[in-house]
């Protein structure tokens, strides 16, 4: 679907026709305005300057959730609608989005009794319509010891058990991103966006630049939906140059451990003894992701990375928490980190990041082109509904098209079990006889891992591991570069696996055997995988800056 050959072909798709919508970003966001807007019918392409996921869209906390912390700051509105789409991912993407369960801890001194806890505990799953994946329940001290035997349990008063769900946030948009090019959208990474193309004042597409091939070209379009995150702003500008700042970018940092040095059962927050903070600590299999930070960030937002201030602070509460852990910097195998694009309402520099909304806004500049910023993972297919409801609207308004309406609420997104999935994927992996942990992450792929085993069938080295201990197997490297838009090294590695973060050499002892792979697939030549291989080794040292 996303080979070298045809991605020549959606760029002389993108040069030729006038799409009715374009999308600018290929983050969570974007990747649903793409389906939302080929589901109802609308001739859609997508652009973005890096590769699918690559800013904050794989960089969060890994979780599909309601937001309990939200309620806090008595924002039942957005826990409702975090609450309905959780359900609806799980339904629409189980391979990906799969239920977590929670411990929230009481402990003597906290802030919030134990009865304050089990209120908002009941308000999480009114507000969920107790449709959750089970509704909560309370533990005193004994029991809540028997769940989650790892907490501090000398200041420990209770607590309840709850459900939210934990995701593979970059497959979960590639997922989106493989549906609208089933739907027939135009998709195209590294793509990055010049200008924008102006009619009479008004948007008509945009300039694009390859990343890959070094030329030029025009995308026309009626409408031009910005759904580039923290880049908001600067493409905004493109627009209007005179467009005012919409964005407060805050950076979250995470820390990833092995499991058997936090042996948490449960998903847990846990409170920062330095300001307060809510925190996650997630289960990964065998590993748990920690974080997340949240301060006002001002930088390359391209180089984002964890600063040592972020990992202190991400240690302290963890080691708060789960006292046992006594965790350090020789624990971590991986860091990464993110930026939120916070919305800007009035003048909140006097405000915490951590208060300031997480609720989206739409914008429309007077040259027609329709931003949105703000939001949640979570709740990305409902602002892609009412983008794309506004581009619509505008459309009939300007255009005299027909009104279409949004046909994403109950659409599986791409790798979703079809009716003969599991029989097919159970037969074809008893038959190879593969490892638990490489069907585990094959699995992630849904309906792709058939097609990943139909390859290893085939004969050849094609499921020997990529290297010992990582469960990848070489089947796989050929099966990204041929169906889903790998165009380097960094992009299997991050996003298409997880041995970035998982690996406690990061990769970098297979990253040759990769590089072959996939240099035989999109034709590099040695010296471009030898280029390839010392790009990710910066990845991979920027993301040990902590270290220095």
């Amino acid at each position: 679907m996303f080979s070298s050959q045809q991605r020549k072909e959606q760029i002389e798709e993108a040069r030729g026709k006038v799409f009715d919508v374009l999308v600018i970003g290929g983050g969570i966001t974007g990747a649903c305005a793409a389906r939302d807007a080929a589901r109802r019918g609308l001739n859609t392409a997508i652009v973005d300057k890096g590769d699918w996921a690559f800013g904050t869209s794989s960089r969060s906390s890994k979780l599909v959730h309601g937001g309990l912390r939200y309620l806090e700051m008595f924002d039942f509105k957005l826990v409702f609608e975090a609450c309905r789409e959780r359900r609806r991912l799980l339904l629409n993407a189980p391979h990906v989005v799969w239920p977590q369960s929670f411990i929230f801890p009481v402990y003597k001194g906290d802030k919030n009794p134990l009865f304050f806890i089990a209120m908002g505990l009941w308000m999480y799953d009114f507000l969920a319509l107790f449709r959750n994946v089970q509704n909560h329940q309370l533990h005193g001290p004994r029991h809540i010891l028997e769940v989650e035997p790892e907490l501090d349990r000398e200041r420990l008063k209770g607590g309840g058990q709850f459900y939210d769900c934990a995701t593979d946030d970059a497959r979960l948009t590639l997922s989106h991103v493989q549906s609208a090019r089933l739907e027939g959208a135009c998709c195209l990474n590294y793509a990055r966006v010049v200008d924008i193309l102006l009619d009479g004042g008004m948007v008509c597409g945009a300039r694009v630049h390859d990343e890959v091939g070094g030329e030029e070209f025009d995308i026309e379009a009626r409408m031009v939906l910005n759904c580039t995150g923290p880049w908001t702003d600067s493409i905004c500008c493109m627009g209007d140059p005179e467009a005012a700042a919409k964005l407060r970018p805050t950076k979250g940092s995470h820390i990833i451990v092995p499991w058997e040095r936090v042996r948490a059962i449960n998903a847990m927050p846990i409170i920062s003894p330095a300001d307060q903070r809510m925190l996650f600590l997630v289960p990964w299999g065998d590993y748990a992701l920690v974080g997340t930070t949240d301060t006002d960030y001002v930088g390359d937002y391209d180089t984002i990375h964890a600063s040592r201030e972020d990992v202190d602070y991400i240690l302290e509460a963890a080691n708060k928490a789960l006292p046992k852990a006594n965790l350090d910097y020789d624990d971590i195998i991986s860091t990464y980190a993110g930026l939120r694009p916070l919305v800007v309402e009035g003048d909140v520099r006097d405000v915490k990041e951590s208060q300031v909304s997480r609720e989206h806004s739409i914008y429309e500049g007077h040259s027609g082109l329709i931003s949105i910023a703000g939001g949640k993972l979570t709740t990305a297919r409902s602002m892609a509904e009412e983008l794309v409801d506004l581009a619509v609207k505008r459309m009939e308004e300007r255009f005299g098209t027909q009104p279409v309406k949004c046909k994403t609420r109950k659409a599986p997104v791409f790798g979703k079990d079809g009716t003969d999935f599991s029989r097919r994927l159970g037969r074809l992996a008893g038959d190879l006889r593969l490892d638990e942990d490489i069907l585990s992450k094959l699995q992630l792929l849904g309906t792709g891992a058939v097609r990943v085993l139909e390859m290893i069938s085939e004969g050849g080295s094609a499921a020997e591991r990529l290297g010992e201990g990582i469960p990848y197997i070489e089947a796989e490297v050929v099966y990204s570069a041929r169906e889903e838009s790998v165009v380097n090294l960094s992009d299997f590695m991050v996003r298409r696996s997880l041995i970035y973060y998982e690996d406690r050499q990061q990769g970098l002892g297979c990253a040759d055997k990769v590089a072959e792979l996939l240099g035989g697939e999109l034709g590099w030549d040695e010296e471009e995988k030898r280029r390839q291989v010392e790009d990710y080794r910066k990845v991979v040292e920027l993301s040990r800056h902590y270290r220095q």
